[in-house]
């Protein structure tokens, strides 16, 4: 149920009567003036009975839209390979083409009508420039196209960036130059909100991988989804080695990820198999940038807050280069259900963190770091109104998302975590190895495919015997508006979770000598913990003396960004003024972690914790993002 229809986001290209079947882009990019301006050409085939074309986007300047002069076959010729779908020179062909003819389409402040159309099959220009202040509505400012999952297509791109720039997309290779632009392509069928772009000036290295040979799987797997150059429909030689690059700017050291990503890939393949994408390349993006991490087909964007500390959140590569498994390669039918992508990454997260490391305690481990992720999904409900709060439709086709516009839905970690905690009481029920083979097979059933939360809990019941309790969990965690209970029942004590109890009670009343965390491997997650603990205390029972000392003793702020944000937390929530410094610090490094701080300093009603929320971000305002501008400019003014 919507709480406003103006908070839905329409998807109104589903009442297209033309599906658009390959997207060929010409773009050139004014990084000073901040926009980019070009061409969209759009193959489209009739699968309705009218004669409408509707695409979405939001914040664009058209121009001219025109109908290329081609007969039905010369575009069916296209279409149907998907060869020619990535020919560089067949591009050139469409996009130099000059008989055309001038059409008149019908503007909304979401999408764009082309109406009357009289063939079944034809070829559409849209001359188009984008503007600075473009929402982050998927890809909707960036060119007009069909925005709905099942929408899907390929593309080809030729871009134009200014001299000492480079350029990453989510194309099936690294892009060549021409004399006209640097070329990409894609051949992987997909919806068009899953395209991406970099560019900038920096440096790339290769991510060398060295493993040992493997016999290659030569299974042919029986492919359920729409005809595509499919990985699965052939015998896989390569194994866990893909072609990897990093991209990052001079104030950044790769050597991180170098040493940690071969890793991370080779655990992931061999648990969910054969790599669904050609390609995988990471860009290091400023720390102004708004979010940690964001996966599309081949490329991921990375914040430098994962980076940081002594202990830094490398895990969080592990949930991004799952996402090639989970929502890139299968995804949700209806948008309303992203947990199908963002409940397994987060699962995924901290399976494959565990699989590489040689912590003796990883049962323990894994349990605790539940143990802090319900926190946060807790402290998410409790500001979150209800109707926010379930992560799956009953209807599977949907013309809008519903509260997709939502300031709080854009921020709330609810999908993440019930799609997580899902699979965690799977575990329980199951086993943890059991769980492991069954996602590999859910992996080679389902790829290439759109999938509902009813046909993803038909899966798991029919490659397990424990039906009922498996159903049972689904209607508590996917189902359900509210916040399930949940009870931490080890088979065997935590030693973990007991000393994080036992640094609890000293800080309650400290006397004498802090204790200290013996295991560094659990270290962060225990500090996460305790830091947690402190905030749910119901009374502020810890005067701002021993919150200094506390910070002074475990150094939260120097491990990862993700202790550093919960010192940050209790730092405000106790009011210790005199540590604000530390507060207005966090907020200047981390920007994409910051959106809760704000609040929590206005909220404080004293004047100095407000005027920090205040000029920390003016003094970054220039340089984020507009959605994340709007979010924090409501809460602070």
């Amino acid at each position: 149920m919507s709480c406003h229809d103006n908070l839905d986001l329409p998807l109104l290209s589903l009442g297209s009567d033309y599906k658009v079947e390959h997207y060929m882009l010409r773009l050139t990019c004014d990084i000073e003036q901040r926009y980019f301006s070009g061409d969209v050409y759009v193959f489209i085939k009739q699968v309705g009975s009218g004669s409408t074309l509707i695409l979405d986007l939001k914040d664009l300047h058209i121009g001219a839209v025109e109908e290329v002069n081609a007969n039905e076959e010369e575009v069916s010729t296209l279409l149907d390979s998907f060869d020619k779908r990535k020919s560089n020179e067949l591009f050139m062909y469409w996009t130099s083409k000059k008989e055309r003819q001038t059409l008149d389409p019908n503007f909304g402040s979401w999408c764009v009508k082309v109406e009357n159309l009289q063939k079944k099959k034809a070829v559409l220009c849209f001359s188009y420039r984008t503007k600075p202040e473009g929402s982050l509505v998927n890809n909707r400012s960036l060119f007009p196209y069909q925005d709905a999952p099942t929408l899907m297509a390929t593309w080809q791109l030729l871009l134009q960036v200014p001299d000492g720039f480079g350029a990453a997309t989510t194309g099936d290779d690294r892009g060549f130059s021409t004399g006209m632009g640097i070329y990409f392509y894609t051949s992987m069928l997909l919806p068009l909100s899953t395209f991406a772009l970099a560019i900038g000036k920096w440096k790339r290295e290769e991510i060398p991988f060295h493993l040992e040979l493997r016999t290659p799987d030569d299974r042919i797997i029986e492919c359920r989804h729409p005809h595509y150059p499919c990985p699965f429909a052939q015998s896989d030689f390569g194994g866990p080695k893909i072609p990897c690059q990093v991209f990052y700017s001079n104030s950044c050291d790769p050597s991180l990820f170098k040493d940690y990503i071969p890793s991370s890939i080779e655990a992931i393949f061999h648990i969910l198999g054969r790599h669904v994408v050609p390609k995988l390349d990471f860009v290091i993006m400023p720390s102004s940038v708004t979010c940690l991490g964001f996966a599309s087909p081949g490329l991921i964007l990375i914040s430098p807050s994962i980076l940081y500390g002594h202990s830094p959140m490398l895990a969080r590569l592990g949930h991004e280069i799952s996402h090639s498994w989970f929502g890139i390669n299968i995804g949700p039918k209806n948008w309303n259900e992203e947990w199908i992508s963002e409940g397994f990454a987060t699962f995924m997260e901290d399976v494959v963190d565990l699989k590489m490391s040689k912590f003796s305690r990883q049962t323990e481990l894994m349990e605790l770091k539940a143990i802090n992720r319900y926190q946060i999904l807790k402290s998410d409900c409790q500001n979150v109104d209800l109707f926010l709060q379930s992560v799956s439709s009953l209807n599977s086709e949907t013309n809008v998302v519903i509260n997709g516009l939502h300031r709080d839905k854009t921020v709330s970690q609810i999908p993440y975590l019930k799609g997580y905690f899902f699979l965690v009481q799977l575990v329980k029920i199951v086993g943890l190895d059991p769980l492991l083979v069954a996602l590999k097979c859910y992996i080679e059933h389902f790829h290439g495919c759109l999938i509902t939360t009813t046909e993803c809990v038909d899966f798991f019941c029919h490659q397990f015997q424990q039906k009922e309790e498996i159903r049972h969990q689904a209607q508590i965690w996917l189902y359900s508006s509210s916040l399930p209970e949940w009870k931490t029942e080890f088979s065997t004590i935590n030693i973990l979770d007991a000393q994080v109890t036992q640094h609890l009670e000293y800080w309650k009343r400290p006397r004498g000598s802090p204790p200290l965390f013996p295991f560094s491997q659990a270290m962060p997650d225990q500090v996460l913990a305790l830091l947690d603990r402190l905030l749910e205390l119901e009374s502020k029972l810890i005067p701002a003396k021993s919150v200094r000392r506390l910070i002074d003793h475990y150094e939260p702020h120097l491990i990862n960004a993700d202790t550093y944000h919960r010192a940050c937390e209790l730092i405000v929530a106790q009011q210790c003024t005199r540590l604000l410094p530390m507060v207005r610090e966090f907020l200047l490094q981390h920007p994409a972690m910051g959106a809760y701080l704000y609040g929590e300093l206005v909220h404080t009603n004293r004047s100095r914790f407000q005027v920090v929320a205040r000029e920390t971000y003016l003094q970054l305002e220039s340089k984020l993002d507009t959605n994340f501008k709007t979010i924090i400019r409501d809460l602070i003014f």
